[in-house]
């Protein structure tokens, strides 16, 4: 745990193997401040995150994973509904 919620790092720490600590002191931050307003980090989101912040994938790599997983969801909740 981190001040402001769960330390994604420790959480799922092959995903930052070879990250720069400065990116992932960044996205353990961002996470952290998720968390403290109720959101729980799941793989899939540290994982595109980490990927985005370490350079591995573009941004349009980013919000086209993003915005997949959202329309995911939403198919889901059509699906249960």
């Amino acid at each position: 745990m981190t001040a402001a919620g769960v330390n994604v790092s420790e959480l799922y720490p092959d995903l930052f193997v070879g990250v720069d600590e400065a990116v992932r002191r960044r996205v353990v931050s961002n996470f952290g401040s998720d968390a403290h307003e109720g959101w729980e980090p799941n793989r899939p989101d540290v994982e595109l995150m980490v990927g985005y912040a370490s350079g591995r994938i573009s941004k349009a790599e980013y919000m086209r994973a993003a915005f997949a997983e959202v329309e995911d969801s939403r198919q889901h909740i059509r699906a249960a509904g």
